[in-house]
């Protein structure tokens, strides 16, 4: 009997040993996360292009009593992001896209933001960076033990916005620089959801000009929560395996055309929980701002660090002929759930040859020749007293 019992014994963790350490397919309980994603969200729309110089022309202020007015509606609806392995990803968007559209403004005027919010959570706009009042900042308070976001002795702008509800938030537009927005409701989750976007404020004083202007989102998905559970938990911190750069994974993101001597400026603003080295081949760059602010010294570098909830300004001259990539150079964070190539790159085609047969590499001065410029810039906006605004 008893060497029975031991075979018997003997067959079950082999069989188990088999498959892997698994119980058989007829044993195994139902999925808990059943595919009812597909059917029940739409897809995210197109995201919003990076390229800030267009849309600038495309967007004005009103006037109200002679003062410009830069009005904007966000609507937060519930959607599906595909990433780029066809994961289909729960998300809540700004206007139906990841991230949500780019918000323009000029230093000094007034910004008007209302936030409608259509989806079954509540939600708040945080406008990161900005010189805003109190009451405009949606950072819902935390509350002592036992009270809650709904009890009547905290203010209105102190809670959230509940489902089915709206809050307008205004204020001046101050400090010029890349800024961005995003819900500060649960913020570990609703950023791991998509609800961010850039928001820039145009400086009164004058920059050094350039031929590109473009605006890059870095950001990463935790697939394991692309249907249920609440993602952007401390112990998940190394299990992100999607990357993008406004809300796309290589070979989707967005591609640059420019030409020979063009001067190009990026804002990397990063909305993601991870640092991410930013570097861009066959080119050195100029760091001309940190955080919106004009650097008195900007810095020579090929790759710069974006830490997270942090803004980076480089600028390049486009002189050296070619395909060139433009890449996070934490080598995982260029490859799609590890396939290689992947994740946070974009291309700079540079002239009308990706694959040029001749030439010894840059044509022409680079990025050095306006380095004093840049820097005469900084320090002249520095100078402004940007302080002093009109009361609210």
């Amino acid at each position: 009997m008893r060497s029975h019992f031991v075979k018997a014994v003997l067959l079950v963790c082999t069989t188990f040993w088999a498959l892997g350490g698994r119980a058989p397919a007829s044993a195994q309980p139902p999925p808990s996360n059943p595919p009812v994603l597909e059917e029940s969200l739409e897809e995210t729309l197109p995201p919003p292009s990076a390229r800030l110089d267009l849309l600038r022309t495309k967007l004005k202020p009103k006037l109200e009593n002679g003062q410009p007015v830069w009005e904007y509606e966000l609507v937060v609806s519930e959607r599906k992001l595909r990433l780029v392995d066809g994961t289909p990803y729960k998300v809540w968007a700004f206007n139906g896209s990841i991230p949500g559209p780019t918000l323009v403004a000029r230093e000094g005027d007034r910004v008007r933001i209302r936030l409608v919010n259509e989806t079954s959570n509540p939600h708040s706009l945080h406008s990161h960076g900005l010189w805003v009042p109190h009451r405009m900042d949606g950072a819902p308070h935390p509350h002592p033990p036992g009270h809650s976001h709904q009890e009547p002795e905290l203010p209105p702008w102190a809670n959230p916005v509940p489902p089915g509800q709206s809050y307008t938030y205004e204020y001046i537009a101050r400090p010029a620089g890349t800024h961005w927005y995003h819900c500060h409701v649960n913020t570990n989750e609703h950023l791991d959801r998509g609800m961010s976007g850039a928001l820039i404020i145009l400086p009164r004083t004058a920059e050094p000009p350039v031929d590109q202007d473009l605006v890059l989102l870095l950001d990463e998905w935790n697939r394991d929560f692309a249907d249920l559970g609440v993602p952007g938990q401390p112990r998940d911190m190394g299990h992100y395996d999607i990357f993008t750069l406004n809300g796309r994974s290589y070979p989707e993101t967005e591609s640059f055309q420019v030409r020979v001597g063009d001067v190009v400026r990026v804002r990397f603003i990063n909305a993601g929980a991870l640092s991410h080295s930013m570097h861009l081949h066959g080119h050195e760059f100029l760091v001309t701002h940190k955080d919106g602010q004009p650097l008195t010294d900007p810095a020579l570098m090929d790759t710069v660090t974006v830490g997270p909830g942090e803004r980076v300004d480089i600028v390049f001259v486009a002189n050296n002929p070619g395909d060139w990539p433009l890449h996070c150079h934490a080598s995982p964070h260029v490859t799609n759930a590890g396939r290689y190539p992947g994740g946070m790159m974009a291309h700079f085609r540079v002239g009308p040859e990706r694959f040029p047969r001749q030439g010894e590499g840059p044509v022409g001065p680079g990025i050095r020749s306006l380095r004093e410029a840049w820097r005469l810039s900084a320090v002249k906006a520095l100078k402004v007293d940007v302080e002093r605004a009109p009361a609210p």
